[in-house]
């Protein structure tokens, strides 16, 4: 009876998966991705996507990023343990079929049991579209319109000042562990859209809509590059949030796996 009670117990323990899904998403109608009482999320969202189709109450969705409310993303990763029979690429196919139409998996595959969407090290994108004039109207809620003259040279400099690694205390209202290493910084212009790219391991809450702020208040010269290269070194904190709707989480890479 014993070795048969172990037998079990393997067997049920060998049934567990780590599936990971790759996720996009438009922000408007959610909280953010994090679970909150009584308003929409796109991690709860999931979760009742997930139970929907496996029958399981218990399962836990972990992301990558914790994207304010309003934010999109052209992906997020998350992952949840499962003993359900569905096949990992399947999950991908089954969920889009219970989830809002504005959520959507791109992706579904099977990890090893040691991935963390959150704590797996991984390499984040960020972007931010900013419209260069009159908005129009199916943009509204995708891009920041600007209508005044960015100086883009100006902004450009201050942004290759955040590459390295920083203590970006100045850029969040977090009061510890303020350090952060950044591969990319960047401005670019096409057309009437000027887009920033930022591209690092981690970042810290509001850090990167605080940059974009300070980079535009830079672009409109309301504030001098030496305003921006004090807050950068925490002897001043930002002073302008740039509205999350214009805000994507572009891309995440892990090492060694493909999502």
């Amino acid at each position: 009876m014993d070795l048969e009670d172990k037998s079990f117990c393997v067997s049920r323990e060998t049934m567990l998966k780590n599936i990971a899904l790759k996720i996009s998403y438009i922000g408007k109608n959610y909280a953010g991705w994090q679970i909150q009482k009584d308003v929409p999320t796109i991690q709860g969202e999931i979760k009742k996507a997930i139970k929907k189709i496996t029958g399981e109450d218990k399962i836990k969705v972990i992301g990558a990023s914790r994207t304010d409310a309003g934010v999109h993303a052209l992906c997020q990763v998350a992952n949840f343990i499962t003993s359900s029979e569905i096949p990992p690429e399947r999950f991908k196919y089954a969920l889009n079929t219970v989830l809002p139409d504005d959520i959507r998996i791109l992706k579904s595959c099977e990890v090893d049991m040691s991935f963390n969407a959150r704590y797996t090290p991984c390499e984040k994108t960020y972007k931010y579209i900013i419209y260069q004039g009159e908005i129009i109207p199916f943009l509204k809620d995708f891009v920041l319109s600007i209508k005044s003259e960015l100086n883009i040279e100006k902004m450009q400099r201050c942004a290759e000042m955040l590459v390295g690694e920083k203590d970006f205390a100045g850029f969040t209202p977090e009061k510890t562990n303020t350090q952060r290493t950044i591969f990319k910084s960047q401005i670019t212009k096409k057309g009437k859209f000027i887009i920033y790219e930022i591209k690092g391991r981690s970042f810290l809450r509001y850090m990167v809509r605080n940059i974009v702020g300070t980079l535009i208040l830079v672009g409109l010269e309301k504030l001098k590059e030496e305003d921006f290269e004090k807050i950068l070194k925490g002897e001043e904190k930002a002073r302008f949030t740039a509205p999350p709707h214009a805000l994507y989480l572009a891309d995440i890479k892990y090492l060694g796996y493909d999502i």
